[in-house]
């Protein structure tokens, strides 16, 4: 089945919302020396990218130290804290997952992303590929 970009336009909803908290708290201030009009340049992309390429990967590897040490379906490390608020507890595969998914809305955000417009594209694209995209392994 594929989709539109209209149904999938959740995901631009979420990364709004996502890209407003990150905002909130303090993560979209440009670092200690660093004026907002230039770190928010074109000519800046590039290192904002490996920053946020850099988060992502750091939520991608707590999910595979995870797996690691055999505790992906574990109480993750702020199940007392979500117990506290009244949330109900996220396995360490549950909360990395959902950190890999917010930090790639931000992403998304950070660069003007048409992400519901991207995922319809590509799931229709890879739909049209061959099995195992013409013999990867992974």
């Amino acid at each position: 089945m594929q989709f539109t970009a209209d149904q999938l336009e959740l995901f631009n909803l979420v990364r709004d919302h996502v890209a407003a908290n990150a905002k909130n708290k303090g993560f979209k201030d440009p670092p200690p020396g660093i004026p907002h009009e230039v770190w928010y340049s074109k000519a800046l992309d590039h290192i904002r990218s490996a920053v946020y390429a850099s988060n992502l990967h750091g939520e991608q590897s707590e999910l595979w130290e995870a797996a690691r040490k055999g505790k992906l379906h574990a109480p993750c490390d702020k199940a007392e804290e979500m117990k506290e608020r009244g949330l109900p507890v996220l396995s360490c595969v549950e909360e990395e997952l959902a950190d890999i998914i917010i930090r790639t809305l931000d992403n998304a955000a950070e660069f003007n992303v048409d992400i519901a417009k991207a995922i319809a594209v590509k799931m229709a694209f890879n739909s049209g590929r061959p099995f195992q995209h013409g013999g990867k392994l992974a």
